[in-house]
């Protein structure tokens, strides 16, 4: 049991290093849709916690966020806050949506999502100081909806393969969270 569980705790860690990562090569994306490779790991925090909710670990997808950061020479700090912001989205829509069913939960994602793109682009205008231009943002969350298929078929996958299927069930209720 215990190889089951740091299997799949290591799973979905090398995944959040690896898509950093891959924001670091330079592939030859013009300025603008840069932020897609970011919003990539951003889409994949919100998809793999919602369906695997104990798997994806804060200290993990702040240390994805600090490597996005330095990655893409981003303010240190931008990246793993919207991360971690990201992650407390899903964890809260997955205890909103335990009983509801699939749509329920594909509305919340849809929220959050919307909410993350509004965050995205407050904190950069925050931090440039002036209004940025909202259509880099929305450009980029679309190449990376367009994108996400890979590490979504990633963790679907590796489930299939029986190594994540113990740990897709979502909690009943908040009250058997604090159990």
């Amino acid at each position: 049991m215990f190889e089951y569980r740091s299997t799949a705790l290591l799973l979905p860690a090398f995944l959040l290093f690896a898509l950093p990562t891959l924001a670091a090569f330079p592939w030859q994306i013009p300025f603008g849709q840069a932020i897609a490779l970011p919003y990539l790991t951003l889409l994949t925090i919100l998809f793999g916690s919602v369906r695997y909710p104990g798997l994806f670990l804060s200290p993990f997808v702040f240390i994805s966020g600090l490597l996005c950061d330095l990655f893409t020479r981003s303010p240190l700090g931008f990246w793993a806050l919207l991360f971690l912001l990201t992650l407390a989205c899903a964890r809260t829509t997955t205890l909103l949506t335990a009983q509801r069913g699939p749509l329920a939960v594909y509305l919340c994602m849809l929220v959050a999502l919307i909410f993350m793109t509004a965050g995205i682009w407050g904190l950069s205008s925050l931090y440039q100081l002036a209004l940025q231009d909202p259509r880099t943002t929305i450009k980029g969350l679309v190449m990376a909806l367009l994108l996400l298929p890979v590490p979504v078929l990633f963790l679907v996958g590796l489930e299939k393969l029986f190594i994540l299927k113990r740990y897709k069930i979502a909690p009943r209720s908040y009250r058997s969270q604090q159990r």
